[in-house]
């Protein structure tokens, strides 16, 4: 914690004497050590080194970046068969156009195009990116979260899980325990989105993962309602009785394995609104 000196003049009637104080100042516990620095990182593709093997990752700053500015950080995380790139060019699953510029995003490259995070590697690689960024970007540290779809979805899962001081949230899509959780035992805010005929990873893989941060935030137990096969639509349930900055949010849409479903009759989607809602309510 940095001391300020203060030297202050006192006038008697013969003469003059001067004072020093010793005053302690902290600056928010909430910035990153890159804040107020010149950054040495830019929008571009960052290779670093896990456990001995070379791992990437896509970086994305924000137009106009500042320096004394602290920005949210989100990671995005690819599905089985995609990669970093694909994340990246489309727009951070649509979040990244709804941003205004007031986030740093970053899309990791998986080892085989998936998350298995043998042994906890993509773990250790997700840390080794968070200390990168933090160090050398202007982060808010009580502002860190984590998205994806499938594999990306489970990854961000245990991320929550193993992570739980780190993440300020995660938002799952079509998600299920691919990619371990450990512990799992602390509150994470928590959303997530499944198709209720989800073909690749069944819906009730979804409500299984979702019940650990039932428990862990406190929320009160409860059979939320899932749209009808054929409905063409989505049912939002945010639980009640959650800790407090631990919300659950339960997005069933009637739809198969997909990140980004429509409503019958809707040209676009309704997740990345979603999302950025999900996110910006910590703001």
């Amino acid at each position: 914690m940095p001391s300020t000196t203060l030297t202050t003049a006192v006038a008697t009637s013969s003469e003059t004497t001067t004072k020093t104080t010793t005053t302690t100042t902290s600056l928010p516990t909430n910035l990153s050590g890159g804040c107020g620095r010149v950054p040495t990182l830019n929008s571009g593709t960052y290779t670093t080194t896990v456990n001995g093997q070379q791992r990437q990752y896509i970086l994305t700053l924000p137009s106009g970046y500042d320096q004394n500015k602290p920005y949210k950080l989100i990671f995005g995380y690819h599905w089985l068969g995609g990669d970093m790139q694909a994340v990246a060019g489309g727009s951070y699953y649509g979040v990244l156009p709804l941003s205004s510029n007031s986030a740093i995003f970053v899309a990791p490259q998986g080892i085989d195009n998936g998350w298995a995070n043998t042994n906890g590697q993509d773990i250790t690689f997700n840390d080794q990116i968070v200390a990168n960024v933090e160090n050398n970007l202007c982060v808010d540290k009580n502002q860190v979260y984590s998205m994806g779809w499938s594999y990306g979805g489970s990854m961000s899962y245990a991320l929550a899980c193993a992570r739980p001081n780190v993440f300020r949230g995660v938002a799952v899509m079509s998600g299920a325990n691919l990619s371990g959780c450990s512990p799992g035992t602390q509150p994470v805010a928590y959303y997530a989105q499944h198709g209720v005929h989800d073909s690749v990873l069944n819906i009730g893989l979804g409500r299984g993962i979702r019940d650990t941060f039932v428990r862990d935030n406190h929320c009160t137990a409860q059979n939320p309602p899932e749209p009808a096969v054929g409905s063409g639509t989505h049912i939002k349930t945010v639980y009640s009785g959650c800790s407090s900055g631990h919300p659950v949010w339960w997005i069933p849409f009637d739809g198969d394995h997909v990140p980004l479903p429509n409503d019958a009759g809707s040209s676009s989607s309704w997740t990345p609104g979603e999302l950025w809602k999900f996110i910006t309510q910590f703001s």
